[in-house]
């Protein structure tokens, strides 16, 4: 029958459709606990050296909308209007006003744009569906 899965065969490897549901979890949960440890492991490492922020912010490039964590703990966003030897200017999306920051005292910056976990999450979703629809796989 076209477009049937055979129970013991899927994509043509041998093997039962509870052993692949089993191992579409546990590549999930590795996937999810991987961006945990991550972000625990970036909490836990020192400030980055000012010439590589200096380096992200030319990167960047004036006009550009960035978030910008200080290491202070203090979190700022708005887009990049000035961009010197040893601090780079933003323009405050909420609080309005400039401020200028020095390199030295940025944790983090990047970019405000939450496209790669939606992506990430639309996938993660997509694929719960398809296996809750068809449990035969």
């Amino acid at each position: 029958m076209i477009g049937s899965i055979n129970s013991r065969s899927i994509a043509g490897f041998p093997g039962s459709a509870q052993a692949f549901r089993k191992g579409l979890v546990f590549l999930l949960a590795v996937a999810l606990t991987g961006t945990e440890a991550g972000s625990v492991l970036a909490k836990e490492s020192q400030a980055p050296d000012p010439l590589v922020v200096a380096s992200q912010v030319k990167k960047f490039g004036v006009g550009k909308a960035v978030k910008v964590k200080l290491t202070g703990g203090e979190k700022l966003t708005g887009r990049i209007q000035g961009i010197g030897a040893d601090t780079f200017t933003v323009k405050l999306s909420k609080r309005g006003g400039e401020r200028t920051i020095p390199y030295v005292q940025v944790a983090e910056v990047k970019d405000p744009s939450p496209l790669t976990w939606m992506l990430i999450g639309a996938a993660v979703v997509i694929l719960i569906i398809i296996v809750v629809h068809h449990p035969s796989l």
